[in-house]
């Protein structure tokens, strides 16, 4: 397994906040795709929210450039979300009616061949370790 830093940025009108959400440990990229996309809560109580399901079921592609901004292929929202590593990281990402305001997540791997008994030594000093099967 390969251990994940998920970190958030949440925008709201009057304020913002960024830091770690949380670790995951799991195999790839894919696989924290598709945990967050299950919104679980986590450990210590919070609930992450995003809006992948929706995105997926929309069905939209988009287009893939090449550095003369020449269209090179298409992807879906989910090819697209793994590849950039979370909304996060998304510079096309339209931020709207913030009322309420809006948090994106992000991951990068921290430490790759994490082993159970290390996931669990973590755990068991308190920081928050979720861990995808």
């Amino acid at each position: 397994m390969n251990l994940y830093e998920i970190v958030m940025k949440h925008y709201a009108p009057k304020d913002s906040q960024e830091g770690i959400h949380t670790y995951l440990a799991t195999k790839s990229d894919e696989d924290v795709y598709e945990w967050i996309k299950k919104e679980k809560e986590l450990k210590d109580g919070r609930v992450i929210f995003v809006s992948y399901r929706d995105e997926e079921d929309e069905g939209e592609t988009f287009d893939l450039y090449d550095d003369d901004y020449n269209v090179v292929g298409t992807e879906t929202f989910k090819e697209r979300i793994v590849r950039l590593k979370g909304d996060l990281n998304d510079e096309d990402k339209e931020l709207y009616d913030l009322y309420y305001g809006a948090t994106l997540l992000g991951w990068k791997k921290v430490v790759d061949n994490v082993n159970n008994s290390e996931v669990k030594l973590l755990q068991e000093l308190g920081i928050c370790i979720e861990v995808c099967e």
